[in-house]
């Protein structure tokens, strides 16, 4: 219980919230005919009003407040149950209350006010300057009050608990982040070290060719993966920000970049964010590393419902253990990270991406739904 009163007490109660309340307990003196309606607020040994009604003749002013000890709310907050005071002079628990001959407040009806942890609020509470019988009518009226306010209660302990669950989150990632970042630099400085002492044994042929051959490809696999790594990392972390993009501007950069053929036809429009420039650069370094193409046709087009790119290439497909992970069996182990990459920036779109072989090669389609709001 500790814990949880540790947290309770450190909540902040919403300027919105008061002013609900004060509404609430304004209709409240008014429905019940009596001068005080009060939200009382309880921090042992102390209770506050922190609400009380506006209505004229009311004796206790907003923040008056007073030690719990044998007041009214004190068996309410004990009790955990509505209290009633027909009239304090006839009642043998009440009739020698502090300030009783002061303000003259003999008869009170409360319910207590209760975090969903349990925990006590404090009170919900009505007063009179007569004796007074409230009806079932009224015990029912106030009731509905009480469950009101404890369901802003409720509101204000799960936006606080959700608060801190994220601000958990963030500083969880932040760590896992910087974890990662340091494990995936130490490796990598290594291996290129590695890479680079290979090369210049197989240099000064102090290596075998096939020793250097074996395993010059893990390495770079590796170098490649770790690249991917952070690639993703970035992916899954920051928010998307889409906006219209002609990708035929981007096909046309990353072109220069190689010296095989690539033809170019057709334009659209698409909604994406900087990683498109990412997504078509490892579609097309895929197609020349992976399929031995010697060209590759790039073609665009949109109507009124979609827009698509279409990517052909001229060699063999893709294995069929990479067809079955990414597009027959997307439950098991990817076996291409870099199509990995491609088919969470689509995700990213709201697009997917189809996969199939022709007489050509392989065609991979990216399409666009205009009609998905993202």
């Amino acid at each position: 219980m500790g814990k949880t009163q540790m947290l309770v007490s450190d909540l902040d109660l919403p300027q919105s919230i008061m002013d609900k309340w004060q509404r609430l307990v304004n209709a409240l003196a008014q429905l019940m005919g009596v001068p005080a309606a009060i939200i009382m607020k309880y921090e042992d040994p102390y209770l506050e009003a922190i609400i009380t009604s506006e209505n004229e003749g009311n004796p206790i002013p907003k923040n008056y407040k007073e030690t719990i000890f044998d007041k009214y709310c004190e068996i309410t907050i004990k009790r955990k149950k509505m209290h009633e005071v027909p009239n304090a002079y006839k009642d043998p628990i009440h009739k020698n209350k502090p300030g009783l001959e002061e303000n003259k407040l003999i008869s009170y009806l409360g319910f207590p006010l209760e975090w969903p942890t349990g925990d006590v609020f404090g009170t919900i509470c009505v007063l009179d300057k007569k004796e007074r019988n409230f009806s079932e009518k009224k015990k029912n009226l106030m009731k509905e009050m009480k469950v009101a306010v404890d369901a802003h209660l409720e509101l204000i302990f799960n936006n606080e608990t959700l608060r801190r669950a994220q601000e958990k989150i963030k500083e969880q990632r932040d760590n896992l982040k910087l974890l990662t970042s340091t494990v995936r630099h130490e490796i990598a400085n290594n291996l290129t070290f590695i890479y680079g002492f290979l090369q210049m044994k197989q240099e000064d042929s102090e290596l075998s060719n096939e020793i250097i051959e074996t395993l010059m490809p893990h390495i770079q696999s590796i170098l490649d993966s770790i690249e991917h790594i952070e690639e993703l990392k970035e992916l899954f972390t920051r928010e998307s920000s889409l906006r219209e993009i002609n990708p035929r501007n981007i096909i046309e950069q990353i072109k220069k970049e190689y010296s095989q053929p690539i033809e170019i036809e057709g334009t659209c429009n698409v909604l994406a964010d900087d990683y498109l420039d990412l997504l078509l650069k490892e579609l097309i370094r895929n197609a020349f590393k992976h399929t031995n193409t010697k060209k590759i046709d790039i073609s665009l087009c949109e109507d009124d419902n979609s827009a698509t790119i279409k990517i052909q290439d001229f060699g063999p497909g893709l294995p069929e253990e990479i067809v079955k992970s990414h597009f027959q069996n997307p439950t098991q182990n990817r076996k291409l990270k870099g199509l990995t990459i491609i088919e969470k920036i689509m995700d990213r779109y709201g697009g997917k991406i189809i996969y199939s072989k022709n007489d050509k090669g392989a065609l991979f389609e990216l399409i666009w739904d205009k009609h998905i709001d993202k």
